[in-house]
């Protein structure tokens, strides 16, 4: 796994991320609004998908719906919310993310989470 779509309209919170991912080596690319994050998903076939549930533009859940309609089951969602809370949760999943950060997280929880997946990924592909 090296190419992660980072969907986050807040630029601070973007940026702690992209540095956290890009330091263990990780492609990052970085969209403001869920529109630009369509876009750049059905060009590019991300490997993972972080994604801000409070976006300008569409809701992050609804993006979800979009990202499994065209892009499948295979590429990992992890919703990014400061909404917290088990129910928020369950609603995430519902929808179809893979896995769910509550803000603020530290950087090895965030680490945490893509190594979860790269590790599933190269299970899968052995």
């Amino acid at each position: 796994m090296g190419y992660i779509l980072l969907i986050e309209d807040n630029q601070s919170n973007a940026d702690m991320m992209i540095h956290i991912l890009t330091s263990e080596g990780y492609t990052v690319k970085h969209c403001i609004t869920g529109s630009e994050g369509v876009h750049a998903a059905l060009a590019d076939h991300p490997d993972m998908i972080f994604l801000d549930f409070n976006l300008p533009d569409v809701d992050g859940r609804t993006l979800i719906l979009v990202f499994r309609k065209r892009l499948g089951k295979d590429i990992p969602i992890v919703a990014c919310t400061a909404r917290f809370g088990g129910i928020e949760k369950r609603i995430s999943q519902s929808f179809g993310s893979s896995a769910f950060l509550t803000k603020p997280f530290t950087p090895e929880e965030l680490l945490q989470t893509v190594n979860l997946f790269s590790k599933t990924k190269a299970q899968d592909e052995a």
